[in-house]
C-alpha cells in the first residue's frame, strides 16, 4: 500500500534536514517507537521497536531499518522490516521523505512522506486502505507536532498533515490521542487515534 503525506514545520530548511540526520530524536517523535536495545544503531542498521495496540490486540515490532540521504537534493529513504512473534505478523516497507523550503515562508519547511509497505500475518486484516490512511494522518500529524517541539525555532504549532491523495480531510484540529494511563506509555493506541480522526471529521462537518 503506498500512502502519501506532507506537513509544515516553523523553521529554515536547513535546521530541519540537520534534525532529520538525528535518528534518536526521529524515533523519539514518533509514537510508539523506539530504538531497541541499548547499543543503538550500528553497521547492520537502526534495531527498532515499535508497538501498537489495536482493541485488545497488542503487538510489538521487533526489527532493523536502513537510513539512506541525498544531501544535495535534501531528500531520503528509510527501509527496513519488522516482526511480531505474538500475532505472527510481519511488516516490510519503505519511507522516503522530502524537506522543501515552504513556497509562502522562507522561514518554515514543507516536509514530504512517501511510505509503500505490506504487512501479513494476523494483523494483516486490518490494513484496510480507508483505517490505515486515517491513521496515518493522526500519526504523521503527532510525528510533525513532537518535531516542531524539539527544533531549536520551535514554539509554533507544526500544520497539520494533509493526505496527498483525494480524500476527506479533517477541519478542525484533535487533541493528541493518549493511551490508558495504566498502559505502557511507549504504546501507541490505533483505535483511540482512528477515533481522534473520526471526531476530527465530523466536527469539520458540522
Amino acid at each position: 500500500m503506498l500512502l502519501e503525506q506532507r506537513f509544515s514545520l516553523a523553521a529554515p530548511v536547513d535546521t530541519v534536514w540537520q534534525a532529520f540526520h538525528d535518528v534518536g530524536v526521529l524515533v523519539e517523535c514518533l509514537p510508539g517507537a523506539s530504538i531497541n536495545g541499548s547499543a543503538g544503531p550500528d553497521a547492520d542498521g537502526i534495531p527498532l521497536l515499535f508497538k501498537v495496540k489495536l482493541g485488545p490486540i497488542a503487538a510489538g515490532f521487533a526489527g532493523r531499518g536502513q537510513i539512506a540521504f541525498d544531501e544535495a537534493a535534501k531528500s531520503g529513504s528509510f527501509s527496513g522490516s519488522a516482526v511480531d512473534a505474538k500475532t505472527n505478523s510481519r511488516v516490510k516497507g519503505e519511507a522516503r521523505f522530502a524537506a522543501a523550503p515552504a513556497a509562502d515562508d522562507a522561514q518554515a519547511t514543507q516536509v514530504t512522506l512517501e511510505v509503500d509497505y505490506s504487512i501479513t500475518g494476523t494483523l494483516a486484516q486490518f490494513s484496510r486502505e480507508g483505517i490505515v490512511r486515517a491513521l496515518a494522518e493522526q500519526l504523521t500529524r503527532q510525528f510533525a507536532d513532537n518535531l516542531q517541539a524539539r527544533l531549536p525555532q520551535g514554539g509554533s504549532a507544526a500544520a497539520p498533515a494533509v493526505p496527498a491523495a483525494p480524500g476527506p480531510t479533517p477541519r478542525a484540529a484533535s487533541a493528541p490521542a493518549r493511551a490508558d494511563p495504566r498502559e505502557d506509555p511507549s504504546t501507541i493506541d490505533l483505535w483511540t487515534l482512528f477515533k481522534a480522526w473520526m471526531r476530527g471529521l465530523f466536527a469539520g462537518r458540522s
